[in-house]
């Protein structure tokens, strides 16, 4: 091994964790990568999740969290509920903190999942298509 070698392999170490920030609104999350191969999975993910954050529950994914604060302003009067109108409001919320991992293994479930019920109910067409045949 060279002294560039090394230096590389030390420099990684203190790059991961890595943390991607997302977001939908006023909602915001992180996917965090703890090693290279990750890194394209989560820039990919939370783009993904930013704009369909309804298929996921990442708050059961969630292994931490984080704190932020979020200013409502007059332009988001349909969310405005408590604020004077035309005063900003600042919230303090909070937002999961998903591994890559996890995701990428609750996803694999999920189509597992899915796979085996398209095969039962394909299973189950057939077999009554057979059994109205027969009868």
């Amino acid at each position: 091994m060279d002294r560039f070698t090394l230096f590389n392999k030390r420099k990684t170490k203190q790059i991961f964790p890595l943390d991607f920030y997302g977001e939908d609104g006023s909602w915001r999350f992180i996917l965090r990568a703890y090693s290279s191969d990750e890194v394209l999975d989560a820039m990919y993910w939370r783009a993904y999740i930013s704009c369909h954050r309804k298929e996921f529950d990442l708050l059961h994914l969630a292994i931490d969290k984080f704190n932020y604060k979020y200013n409502y302003s007059a332009s988001d009067v349909s969310e405005l509920h408590l604020g004077a109108v035309g005063s900003a409001m600042r919230v303090n919320m909070m937002g999961p903190i998903v591994p890559v991992k996890h995701l990428l293994a609750n996803i694999a479930e999920r189509l597992a999942n899915k796979t085996s019920g398209t095969e039962k109910t394909q299973a189950a067409t057939h077999a009554g298509q057979f059994q109205a045949k027969s009868s």
